[in-house]
Order: C-alpha cells, then sequence, then structure tokens
C-alpha cells in the first residue's frame, strides 16, 4: 500500500475534524439524552462551543495548510489541493449551520428541520432522522452561500448565522480568486514570455 503524501494526509485529517458536530450530536442524542429521558432538550451551551470549536474552527488551520502548499507548488498545479481546500470549507460551514441550528430551541435558519421539540416526546430513531435531515439542509445551505447561488429557501434569522453566512460567501469569492489567479499563474509560468 502506498504511503499518502503528508499534505493528502492534512487533508484527509481536516475532513474528519469537519465530522465531530454530528458525531458529537449523535453521541449526545444516544447517550445524553435517550438513555433517561425520550423529551427532547437542547446540550449545553458549553457542550455546542466545544462542538463548535473542534468541528468548525480547528479545521480551519488543516484549510489553511493544505491552501498554503498548494500555492508554494511553483509551476505545479494541485487541482486536488484545491478540491480537498474547497471541499473541507463546505463542510466546516454546514457543521457551522447545523450546529448553529441545533444550539438553540426554534429556529436559527428559516426552511431548516428543527432538532429539539418543546414537551414532544420523541424516541431515538425520530431524533435521528431530524440529525440526518439537519446536515443535509445544513449542507444544501453551504453549497448554495459558497457558490453565492443563495435560492432564498433558507435563510438565517440571527445575527451570528447572518455573520457565518456572509463569511462563507466571502471565502467563496475568496477561494475561487486565490484559485484562477494560481492557475493563471502556472499558465504564464509554463508559457514563458
Amino acid at each position: 500500500m502506498p504511503k499518502l503524501s503528508e499534505p493528502v494526509r492534512i487533508a484527509a485529517f481536516t475532513l474528519a475534524l469537519c465530522a465531530i458536530p454530528y458525531v458529537g450530536l449523535r453521541a449526545y442524542l444516544v447517550f445524553g439524552m435517550h438513555e433517561g429521558t425520550a423529551a427532547g432538550t437542547v446540550p449545553s451551551p458549553s457542550t455546542t462551543s466545544a462542538l463548535f470549536a473542534f468541528g468548525v474552527l480547528s479545521p480551519l488551520v488543516g484549510v489553511s495548510w493544505t491552501l498554503r502548499w498548494v500555492l508554494q507548488g511553483g509551476l505545479h498545479l494541485r487541482l486536488s489541493g484545491l478540491l480537498e481546500a474547497y471541499a473541507a470549507l463546505i463542510l466546516l460551514f454546514s457543521s457551522g449551520y447545523a450546529i448553529v441550528q441545533a444550539s438553540t430551541l426554534g429556529t436559527s435558519f428559516a426552511g431548516m428541520p428543527e432538532l429539539w421539540s418543546v414537551g414532544e416526546a420523541v424516541g431515538l430513531d425520530a431524533h435521528v432522522g431530524r440529525l440526518h435531515a439537519l446536515f443535509f439542509e445544513a449542507l444544501y445551505l453551504s453549497v448554495m452561500t459558497i457558490t453565492t447561488v443563495g435560492f432564498g429557501d433558507l435563510v438565517p434569522l440571527t445575527r451570528f448565522g447572518k455573520v457565518l453566512t456572509a463569511l462563507e460567501g466571502l471565502a467563496g469569492i475568496g477561494f475561487v480568486g486565490v484559485a484562477l489567479g494560481h492557475y493563471f499563474s502556472v499558465c504564464l509560468r509554463r508559457r514563458g514570455p
């Protein structure tokens, strides 16, 4: 089996870190909530803050490192590194949207499913189904935001949600600018004077 290069290992680790919010919320549903009661309760702010920090903020280091590696490549266009960084950005923001939506009782994004219900006795299977729907819609919102399509079917309602979507829109535009600039730089260097 061939040994993976360091940039590929960093990208894989970054993508794995993006799964922390899903794994954390799933573990909370299974071990923290449904062992004692069936009623949906929002995790504590410290739990959601930790999931946000470890699953959204810490992979940014990996994305930054991957982009630095791609851009320092000189004449080599590393399309795989650009695609990995782009996918990681999409997953980072989608995890962030899901955590923001799951951290409140009610809704932070209009059109996105709610994970918790007040006074409603919901079983584990129903909560896991809601969790999957939440992460799917968060991924959809992330793709629509980073590509600046924005159909308007999912809309941020809270201040933090608005800031997060604005940051992703700017990151998407900036990423495309960096990728195209790097591509044309490589093309011009290869072509010569």
